[in-house]
């Protein structure tokens, strides 16, 4: 009996193909096969998520729901949805295709277009462009064939989609609402693609993760039930509070996520700093970190206290007290800290003085925060009135300026 190639295999069908860009309805015969769970997925979860301050209920949760479908990780700014997102994908050993939502977006970005292209020999030609999700779809059918011939391979091709609100989702996703919406096989017309190779069925090992600005609700589209439905919807929220009577620079271990989300700063913003200062010298890298971290966490560290009192303050505010309740996320306190150590080493100022440089890094980088329509200016007033050492000047002055700019939401 003659030898047969693969490549006649495929042709025959008696194989799937390893590239389906070309071969889009012979999808079909991958798509059922659903997650293939790695056997130490939770080792895998906890490897992929070390440095993210995620709470242990919150990651089971997500694990769980992207093993039946789509996932949204919803919470304020900061609260590390987007390397969440990154991370459950390395758990779950699969590849992704990263985009960030637009307001412009329509059927043609998500599920494809034809575009007139320009060769080098000046000839035009009318050409296929697969929206976002059309691509990823491919991609993970050409990895799903892939991790058959080799499970190092990734397992799949996930579409991470960022800032989901920025879209109008219901715009955009348009035909796709009936493959989201159920567990069968179904085809999906694609009308910018050659004839033969137009029927689209997603494969089961398919995902959409997407995160979500669930706290600023200006310049973004509010998603309907209909699209709702067809996400599981994770909350990624800020730190717990810290428990009374426990100081930032506890060294209990275990330690509470608050306790623990005051040592990944320190530690990161002194990697951070230290990087952009030793950037033509990387061999001073780890010597100026282990000076930077000595300082925050020694004469330093009782300003760097203040600091996270301040954003306690406001994170956990309740009715009838005199802070404004603003969810600030661990994004936004490295970076001011960030700021307030390279202020401190590019003037060269002593720790005595530190507080001038910590009360403009707040006022510049936290104060902006409260420009926003969920605030009340009474309770801004009330709380600028209320400061102390070192947020009294520059901080107070900002806040005020705010509230006389007049640029609150006035419905």
């Amino acid at each position: 009996m003659p030898d047969v190639d693969e490549a006649t295999l495929e042709d025959q069908g008696a194989i799937p193909p390893t590239e389906f860009h070309d071969k889009i309805e012979r999808i079909r015969e991958v798509a059922d096969y659903d997650i293939d769970l790695p056997p130490d997925l939770s080792e895998r979860l906890t490897w992929a998520t070390q440095g993210l301050l995620i709470a242990p209920e919150t990651l089971r949760a997500a694990a769980a729901a992207l093993q039946v479908g789509h996932v949204v990780l919803q919470g304020p700014p900061g609260t590390g949805k987007s390397s969440l997102a990154r991370a459950l994908c390395d758990a779950f050993q699969v590849s992704t295709l990263p985009v960030t939502a637009h307001e412009d977006w329509t059927v043609f970005d998500v599920i494809g277009r034809l575009e007139l292209r320009l060769h080098e020999d000046r000839k035009e030609e009318i050409v296929p462009v697969n929206g976002y999700f059309t691509e990823c779809v491919v991609r993970c059918a050409n990895s799903i064939v892939r991790h058959f011939d080799d499970p190092a391979e990734p397992q799949a091709d996930w579409l991470l989609i960022d800032e989901l609100n920025r879209a109008n989702m219901d715009r955009a996703f348009g035909e796709l609402f009936a493959v989201l919406g159920t567990d069968s096989t179904l085809p999906i017309t694609l009308p910018h693609q050659r004839e033969g190779n137009r029927n689209l069925v997603v494969p089961r090992r398919f995902r959409i993760v997407a995160t979500l600005n669930s706290f600023d609700r200006q310049f973004v589209n509010n998603l309907s039930q209909a699209i709702r439905r067809r996400f599981t919807f994770v909350t990624v929220n800020i730190p717990d509070k810290r428990p009374d009577n426990v100081a930032w620079s506890s060294s209990a271990d275990p330690a509470p996520l608050a306790i623990q989300e005051f040592r990944i700063v320190v530690e990161r913003v002194a990697a951070r700093v230290a990087k952009r200062l030793t950037s033509l010298d990387p061999s001073k890298t780890q010597q100026t970190t282990d000076d930077i971290q000595e300082r925050l966490a020694g004469p330093l560290v009782t300003l760097v206290a203040r600091l996270f009192d301040l954003v306690e303050q406001v994170r956990y505010a309740g009715p009838g007290q005199q802070a404004p309740h603003l969810p600030i996320g661990t994004a936004q306190i490295i970076d001011t800290a960030e700021l307030f150590v390279l202020r401190l080493m590019q003037d060269k100022v002593t720790d005595e003085a530190a507080g001038d440089v910590l009360d403009w890094a707040v006022s510049v980088k936290i104060v902006p925060l409260f420009d926003t329509d969920v605030v009340d200016p009474d309770v801004l007033k009330e709380f600028a009135g209320t400061l102390t050492e070192p947020f009294d000047r520059a901080t107070r002055r900002e806040l005020l300026g705010i509230i006389a700019a007049g640029m609150h939401f006035v419905e």
